[in-house]
């Protein structure tokens, strides 16, 4: 594989559709291959429905691709592949809401992948963490401990970024 950070060649994802009784195939991604270098922005322009957040959840194997494959920093990324590379793939969902558990407190919600990949040693730490993170997106650390009903969308939206940010990935999927 090349130098590119994350590279698609020929992806393609599918879908089974019911119509009435009939089970109808539906092309949700057809043949796409693109490629991002390390500090470069690539974005998705297409009316609503075209495959724009399939072909997103594809590239982080969050569903899996019916044909075509993904590389990442070289490495093909498939299901065995992509646990390691978790932390350096993040996604922002486009509905902030469904994206945050409800039960879960902002702060426990954007601490969520520090506490997976082990990047805090103590709690101390990880809620000091946990609030800079807050802040650098706009949010009060004080909210930290308010759940996400209490928010407004745009709040909960830069909670999924401050979550998604939390573990440094190297690339980022933003679904907006």
């Amino acid at each position: 594989m090349s130098g590119h950070l994350l590279e698609a060649e020929g992806l393609v994802k599918r879908y089974t559709a019911r119509v009435g009784w009939k089970k109808r195939p539906l092309l949700a991604v057809d043949g796409v291959s693109l490629h991002v270098d390390a500090g470069e922005t690539l974005g998705l322009v297409g009316e609503s429905g075209c495959g724009k957040s399939t072909l997103g959840r594809a590239l982080l194997r969050l569903e899996a691709p019916t044909a075509g494959e993904v590389f990442f920093d070289g490495r093909r990324v498939d299901r065995e592949s992509m646990r390691p590379l978790r932390r350096e793939m993040q996604m922002v969902f486009q509905d902030a809401g469904a994206a945050l558990d409800p039960r879960l407190t902002l702060g426990e919600s954007v601490g969520e992948g520090l506490d997976i990949h082990r990047l805090c040693k103590t709690r101390a730490e990880r809620r000091a963490h946990v609030a800079a993170l807050m802040e650098r997106v706009g949010l009060e650390p004080s909210w930290m401990d308010r759940y996400p009903h209490e928010f407004s969308g745009g709040q909960r939206q830069r909670a999924g970024i401050a979550r998604a940010l939390a573990v440094e990935p190297r690339f980022l999927v933003c679904d907006e």
